[in-house]
């Protein structure tokens, strides 16, 4: 009995010392939790694309450091030749907040990458998410601080979006399946 309360003791003493650790590298890597962030966001715009049956936008706005998410489809009192509003629409639709995400100060997007659309570094872009929920490919690049590089590869016919721990071209290796 003495003996399995040692190493109860010992196995406790091990775990409260590994928590701070692995707590820190979990919650406080800005970058990496911004991709996750991001990730998710991707994930839930394919979705709500293939829901609603119309296309999804996600939008990038680079200077201010925000993301958001709308309908491609025109608003029932606007022009017919008025297929979507680029402007942050989220700042007025409290239903919109949710789908909404602030990129931290330690953490920037140097680019978005797309095979259709080229590279975009500054500015606002956007990507579209088809009623089936395909998407171009495209390759997110995100940097913290300390010059470390994420890239995010949305795949265009499956709902996967890969994050490499480099900085990845889009003819690089890496950005292929």
């Amino acid at each position: 009995m003495l003996e399995l309360m040692v190493v109860m003791v010992l196995l406790a003493m091990v775990t409260a010392f590994a928590m701070p650790g692995l707590r820190s590298s979990f919650f406080a890597d800005q970058l990496k939790a911004t991709a996750r962030k991001l990730v998710g966001l991707i994930a839930e715009t394919a979705q709500e694309a293939i829901r609603s049956q119309s296309e999804q936008l996600l939008h990038f706005d680079l200077e201010r450091k925000l993301i958001w998410t709308s309908s491609a489809k025109p608003d029932k009192g606007r022009a017919p030749d008025a297929v979507w509003d680029t402007t942050p629409v989220w700042e007025a639709d409290a239903a919109l907040l949710a789908q909404r995400l602030a990129i931290p100060d330690s953490v920037r997007v140097v680019d978005i990458t797309s095979v259709a659309g080229g590279k975009r570094s500054m500015g606002t872009t956007v990507i579209r998410f088809s009623t089936k929920g395909y998407v171009d490919k495209t390759l997110i690049h995100l940097r913290d601080d300390e010059g470390r590089d994420l890239t995010l590869i949305l795949s265009p016919f499956l709902a996967v979006t890969r994050v490499v721990d480099s900085y990845v071209e889009i003819d690089d290796e890496k950005a292929r399946y």
